[in-house]
């Protein structure tokens, strides 16, 4: 097998952490292994392995602890979630040709992080800083995707599975380690605020019909623009009694494995969440 195996494979207590030595084609790295993850890395930071598996389980529990409900318990993962992160672009491509080698070409166009398919994320270092900071937060990205493939027994809406991962990206670093804050997310705010100013959010209907293949064909801007407004459309709903109760009924179908609509928003929905945006993301420096 590719990745091999701890030399430990009995469960992991909730909350821990274990950490073995790991080679990938040639590369020395850490093998980090927790509850739900594992993680294979050749980014030779400490800081990262101290952060990266707290962060991964805390924005998880998070995410189930705020979409959970007495009608709604998201399940548990149906097997341990692998990611694989390297320390840079050409390790990640062949690495990316080897798992998945019919996606080989499609994958040379992805301009920066990498992506997950069956539950595996293939992911590179995108800051080459000690702290991680955007490197963690495409993880964390990209474990919603993961838990997302593993957990749920049908797709969400392209929309929604964007959103909750954009969502899940949020969290702060502090001295002593990492604080999970799912509305702490800069670079999705300011984007989206811009866009507000700018007149370039989709109309619901229309934005719930797209998907981020689409965007990233349009190019770079329009991707970013997708997750921005698929960020902001997210935590509009999560942010009322009755959006929520929307996004809950759409996770409840894909836990069951019903097919979920892909166009559950109406226009009804445009002018309430332009105005929440307009309330919500103005930055506090701008008056």
């Amino acid at each position: 097998m590719l990745l091999g195996t701890m030399p430990d494979e009995s469960p992991i207590p909730c909350g821990a952490c274990t950490s073995a030595p790991w080679t990938c084609m040639g590369f020395e790295g850490v093998r980090l292994r927790t509850t739900r993850w594992d993680i294979c890395t050749t980014i030779l930071i400490p800081r990262l392995h101290e952060r990266l598996p707290v962060a991964l389980e805390s924005a998880l529990e998070t995410m189930r602890a705020t979409l959970d409900s007495d009608e709604l318990a998201l399940p548990e993962p149906r097997e341990l979630m692998t990611t694989c992160l390297m320390s840079d672009r050409r390790q990640w491509s062949n690495l990316a040709s080897v798992l998945h080698p019919q996606h080989a070409a499609a994958m040379q166009g992805l301009s920066r992080g990498g992506f997950t398919a069956k539950g595996v994320a293939v992911l590179y270092d995108i800051d080459h800083r000690a702290h991680c900071r955007d490197t963690i937060s495409l993880a964390l990205h990209e474990g919603w995707h993961q838990y997302a493939q593993t957990a749920l027994r049908s797709p969400l809406p392209p929309w929604l599975d964007e959103g909750l991962a954009t969502v899940m990206e949020g969290y702060r670093l502090k001295i002593d380690g990492i604080e999970i804050d799912h509305a702490a997310n800069r670079q999705r705010s300011r984007r989206a605020w811009w866009m507000i100013r700018r007149g370039r959010m989709q109309p619901l209907a229309e934005f719930t019909s797209d998907d981020p293949h689409a965007a990233m064909a349009r190019g770079r801007s329009a991707l970013l623009d997708y997750y921005a407004q698929a960020w902001a459309l997210t935590r509009y709903l999560m942010s009322s009694n009755e959006g929520l109760a929307e996004v809950r009924a759409i996770l409840e179908g894909a836990a069951a494995g019903a097919t979920v609509s892909h166009q559950r928003l109406s226009t009804e929905h445009d002018q309430a969440f332009l105005d929440w945006c307009a309330a919500s993301l103005q930055p506090s420096w701008w008056h």
